[in-house]
């Protein structure tokens, strides 16, 4: 998408074993959106991984309390 939503957008491979933040899998940008939206989390960074199955891995953060 080209709006400005203060997403990091990335492509490449994903180490599951390695990322520390809470992500999910998802077949494309919109899906994690949903994601975000459904758990009440923000969406910070989309990975393209380019996989066939699941290309998109989906990074999010816990909204910090104002």
């Amino acid at each position: 998408m080209t709006e400005n939503d203060n997403i990091k957008r990335s492509k490449g491979k994903f180490d599951p074993v390695r990322e520390t933040r809470d992500w999910s899998m998802a077949a494309s940008e919109d899906y994690c959106k949903r994601i975000a939206r459904k758990t009440g989390r923000r969406l910070i960074e989309i990975i393209e991984t380019e996989d066939d199955l699941l290309p998109v891995v989906c990074i999010f953060e816990d909204y910090k309390d104002e």
